[in-house]
């Protein structure tokens, strides 16, 4: 902490000692214990208003290294407060303001009067009301406190899907993951109704997991206010249908304990309980007298807490909330090609929240096409399908991914047209040329984009090609014949000398264009906002070329068939 900062507390300590009985501390009495802090601690003792009558208080600011960019935390070791709204029932640290906040971090003193007066308003207010609409309105956040004493509520829980409507079983799987900071090793959880089912196959094929049978139950409804521990007893009392009683009875009874699920009042989240197999030979009792389910509601079980789950749902309509605020109109992407262009396009295809993909390549990602390929050096020898198509399960398991190890042309003409938008990024005229040829004939009826970058990155060439513009189509294919040459940037007469603007590297096949990863996003940067508006609104076919790295031209005595531009300018051309 700063001296000016340390000289700014003290000023401010001086000032409200005038007012307060404030003392400097090192500790912080705690659950009938002491917690020692490393950092500043003041205790002050409050005059505030408790259920309607006046005392006094002793609370506890404690100012960080990072204060006054950080605010200082106000501890509230008083039982009596352990379960209102806003502050953590084991930390006893108060929540007074949203995250995010932008304040005066200069007024020092202003900082931790303003501190004071929210704890005294804080005090007032929730001790002297209903605070149920507080429970209701974030029920995630209060069920996942600790409460008495219980063991830390188990969040590593994904649910596949929306939470269930009625009682019924789940499939599920957990695995081992392991905390890459500090190395330790926890189970994570997930969990899906039948028809979701192949997510958990997708995880399965990355991880060595484990199966399991969870119960989710409809009718348990939680108390409306903390503490919402558990126990075996409480557990069947919250069950309002017989039949889901009966439903956990068998459950119980035949797996000796397991995982319930149940719904807490949020759409994005579910609550649940990890029941501990249960003892059921006990002295005095014939075995088999004792079940599992007597066990858990008669014996031990009927007052022991049991740990308690919160479960995050991984679902279509909470994606959407949290990123676009709604689901987006459905698209069904083709990507030909993923080395360089077409892998990085998938990463910007990757933000519609309601997309599937059809990857189409045949070849292996190797060492040579990792410095400006979406992907690295784990992908090695893997085909790029099946890489980029990880890749994208990785961010959504429940996305729909075909991989096709094909040349484009082997697709026949009903494939192509399952697509919403066709992206040809092959680098490869034959393969434009064929769909050009294919278009002309009305077998492919979709807008397709053919992309691809200059040597050295002089300019990046997007062709939108609208299937219904038919005289657009015709100039197309003709320019096809010379490469797209009249597109260009670099002058037609350059390409004459081929070995001017590639590399070789081995073999037949072993010729290259150089451009770096960063004109790569670059180019699709320029161009992407087109391609969303084009799909939205078609317009007639159209080229845009990226203006790209015209200073190399330059250095290299490149010939340019124009002077009418600036670098990254992205210039439109009729076709």
């Amino acid at each position: 902490m700063p001296e000016e900062v340390k000289a700014a507390i003290d000023e401010s300590l001086a000032k409200l000692k005038k007012e307060y009985d404030i003392e400097v501390v090192d500790r912080i009495p705690f659950h009938g214990g002491q917690r020692r802090l490393p950092d500043k601690i003041w205790r002050i003792n409050l005059p505030v208003e408790i259920s309607g009558k006046a005392e006094f208080l002793d609370v506890y600011m404690v100012f960080t290294n990072s204060f006054p960019f950080d605010m200082p935390a106000i501890i509230l070791p008083d039982d009596r407060f352990r379960y209102l709204p806003h502050i953590s029932s084991n930390t006893r640290k108060l929540c007074l303001y949203e995250d995010g906040i932008d304040y005066d971090a200069d007024n020092i003193y202003g900082l931790i009067r303003d501190n004071l007066d929210k704890t005294k308003h804080w005090i007032s207010f929730y001790t002297s009301r209903d605070n149920t609409d507080e429970y209701a309105r974030e029920p995630a956040s209060y069920w996942a406190e600790e409460y008495d004493g219980e063991d830390e509520v188990d969040d590593f829980w994904t649910l596949i899907g929306n939470i269930p409507e009625h009682t019924c079983e789940l499939k599920g799987i957990f695995y081992v993951m392991k905390d890459d900071k500090n190395g330790k090793q926890h189970f994570e959880f997930i969990i899906a109704p039948t028809e979701e089912s192949g997510v958990l196959d997708y995880i399965s094929d990355l991880h060595e997991t484990k199966e399991f049978d969870a119960l989710f139950l409809s009718s348990f409804e939680k108390s409306v206010e903390p503490p919402f521990t558990l126990t075996g007893r409480s557990l069947v009392q919250r069950l309002k249908d017989e039949d889901d009683k009966n439903r956990l009875k068998k459950y119980i009874n035949k797996h000796g304990g397991g995982y319930i699920l149940f719904p807490i009042g949020t759409d994005n989240f579910a609550g649940g309980v990890h029941i501990i197999r249960q003892k059921c030979n006990r002295s005095g009792f014939r075995n088999g007298i004792i079940t599992p389910y007597i066990a858990l509601t008669e014996f031990d079980g009927r007052v022991k807490k049991i740990p308690r789950l919160l479960v995050s749902i991984f679902s279509d309509s909470r994606i959407a909330e949290r990123t676009a605020g709604v689901m987006m109109e459905h698209r069904k992407f083709m990507i030909a090609g993923l080395g360089s262009v077409g892998s990085n396009l998938c990463y910007y295809l990757n933000g519609y929240n309601n997309a599937q993909f059809t990857l189409i390549d045949k070849d292996k990602l190797n060492l040579d096409n990792i410095g400006r390929h979406l992907l690295g050096f784990e992908h090695q020898h893997q085909y790029k399908v099946s890489a980029v198509s990880k890749y994208l399960k990785e961010c959504r398991p429940d996305r729909e991914v075909l991989e096709v190890r094909k040349l484009l042309q082997e697709l026949d003409s009903e494939e192509i047209n399952a697509a919403n938008a066709i992206f040809i990024c092959t680098g490869d005229i034959m393969s434009e040329r064929w769909l050009l040829q294919k278009m002309r004939n009305g077998e492919v009826n979709k807008p397709v984009f053919i992309l691809w970058l200059e040597p050295y990155g002089i300019s990046g060439i997007m062709l939108y090609v609208n299937p219904e513009d038919k005289e657009s189509l015709e100039r197309l294919s003709k320019s096809s014949l010379i490469g797209f040459e009249n597109y260009c940037l670099i002058s037609p007469d350059e390409y004459k000398d081929a070995e001017k603007l590639i590399k070789r590297d081995a073999g037949c096949n072993g010729k290259y264009a150089i451009y770096s990863g960063n004109d790569v996003t670059f180019f699709l940067s320029a161009v992407f906002p087109v391609i969303d508006q084009l799909m939205d609104s078609p317009t007639k076919s159209k080229c845009y070329r990226w203006v790209g790295n015209i200073d190399i031209a330059a250095e290299k005595g490149i010939g340019l068939v124009s002077t009418d531009y600036s670098k990254h300018m992205l210039q439109e051309i009729d076709v």
